[in-house]
């Protein structure tokens, strides 16, 4: 069984080394790490005992990222699979060991043979260790850097991230394992004159580790629009990247991965023509959280801001308004038009039941109530504002109140991080298509987009919904 010491400075355990243990083929790998490295200092708060586990765990994500890769791979290939007899390298074949400094180099490399025992080759990136084991005759082979960060810039990042991170649940460990990620995106962003927009439903880690702008669907497009950018990396649900390359199509626009939506789902191009045809010569307003073929056939756009308005603006006594069915329940209470309604719902919203809003009203009876449209009306009726999430976020602005939040989890955060000493109460709803987009996706629509995440949408269809979103955009 041959044995190889990987060695070099491990503060720490991040992207880079990852990529290293990718390259490294031996059976059993010993990776020995420096007194600078886990002696508790200013710089470095962490002991060797704290700084394995970080590792350890690390180690696991990556065995298990592998795992799921290979399997994808295997059901959309026909290459050669991986023999199932070879068991994927686990955590157990790697041993994590401490290497005291001793300021010798003329005895460093003996010293190191005494701790770690034996090793039949050594890898490394670091030349000064190179140096000295070819001294002694070990093969030694040097690790293809992916990544060229520093442990002062991952330093430097952590802090950073921390300071805003905290006030949610990121811990210092956390931030300072994300660092080396959010350093590299926002490298590459200003390499490739990119703009990262990031919708309030994201993670904090996205908000406030690598976005330029964060917002609502609409907002964040109409400053895509505004900005000088090549390039477009839109946080979001797949439909509000191609709002966005509808008022930018000649930008090139991305998203991390492929999320759906409930709602955007819940209706198509031909369910709106069948509509026209049952309700001949009634406008069309559609809810700004669809696709763009839905826009294309819709006479007006709308967002969770300005629905009425775009309701009142239309010279008819009806209006056909898709595709959230709550919403659309919402705004008949303040409109003498009858609304023809589709039956599409968002998940997050709909969860939310009057039962639990009222027994939160009576446990904290000052705390004020902000409540999405996209909720049921008998939630919208306890609320003491029904709005959209940039409402929300004005609101806790502009007044000193508790609040309680009756919408999607990322709001909570975006009020902890940038209103700190502002008091939420109760619980909120988690977006499983917004939760999907992690740091490691917006990397990879940067280094090496697929064609999947890059927006490309028929020049017919962005005319058309262009047009429906610029008669919106006219109303004042």
């Amino acid at each position: 069984m041959k044995k190889a010491l990987f060695i070099g400075r491990f503060q720490p355990f991040h992207q880079g080394h990852l990529d290293a243990i990718k390259q490294i083929s031996e059976d059993e790998i010993i990776i020995g790490i420096g007194s600078s490295q886990y002696s508790k200092t200013d710089d470095n708060p962490y002991s060797f005992e704290e700084r394995q586990k970080m590792i350890e765990e690390a180690l696991l994500m990556l065995s298990e990222t592998t795992e799921r890769s290979e399997v994808e791979t295997s059901r959309s290939s026909t290459h050669r699979q991986r023999d199932p007899s070879t068991p994927l390298r686990s955590v157990q074949d790697i041993k994590i060991i401490a290497i005291p400094d001793i300021h010798n180099e003329d005895n460093w490399v003996e010293h190191v043979k005494n701790i770690v025992n034996e090793f039949d080759i050594v890898y490394t990136g670091n030349d000064w260790v190179k140096k000295l084991f070819e001294k002694e005759n070990y093969i030694v082979k040097t690790i293809q850097k992916n990544m060229d960060i520093s442990a002062t810039e991952i330093r430097q990042e952590t802090a950073r991230l921390f300071e805003k991170l905290n006030k949610t649940c990121f811990t210092e460990s956390d931030c300072e394992r994300i660092a080396p990620l959010t350093l590299e995106i926002n490298k590459l962003k200003r390499e490739q004159n990119a703009v990262i927009l990031a919708h309030s439903y994201q993670t904090p880690d996205i908000m406030y580790g690598v976005a330029d702008y964060i917002g609502d669907s609409y907002g964040l497009s109409k400053i895509a629009s505004e900005v000088d950018a090549d390039k477009i990396i839109f946080c979001s649900v797949y439909f509000m990247g191609e709002t966005a390359k509808i008022l930018n199509p000649d930008k090139q626009v991305l998203v991390p991965t492929i999320s759906g939506c409930s709602l955007a789902e819940s209706i198509n191009a031909e369910d709106i023509r069948k509509l026209k045809i049952e309700h001949p010569g009634v406008p069309v307003v559609c809810y700004i959280n669809t696709y763009a073929e839905v826009k294309a056939e819709c006479d007006l756009v709308c967002t969770s801001a300005n629905a009425l308005k775009v309701i009142e603006s239309l010279n008819s006594e009806e209006v056909i308004f898709v595709p959230d069915n709550l919403m659309g329940r919402n705004l008949q209470k303040l409109t003498n038009k009858k609304l023809i309604l589709w039956d599409g719902t968002c998940t997050v919203h709909e969860e939310f039941n009057p039962e639990s809003i009222i027994k939160l009203r009576k446990q904290y009876p000052n705390a004020k109530i902000l409540a999405h449209t996209e909720c049921n009306p008998a939630v919208v009726d306890h609320a003491d504002l029904a709005g959209s999430t940039t409402d929300m976020v004005n609101y806790v602005a502009n007044h000193d109140d508790d609040v309680m939040l009756v919408t999607e989890c990322g709001i909570t955060d975006r009020i902890k991080t940038e209103f700190p000493e502002r008091n939420i109460v109760g619980t909120c709803n988690l977006c499983p298509y917004m939760k999907k987009i992690k740091l490691e996706d917006i990397l990879g629509a940067l280094k090496n987009p697929t064609k999947e995440q890059i927006i490309e949408i028929n020049s017919d269809i962005i005319e058309k919904a262009k047009l429906a979103l610029d008669k919106m955009m006219k109303i004042k």
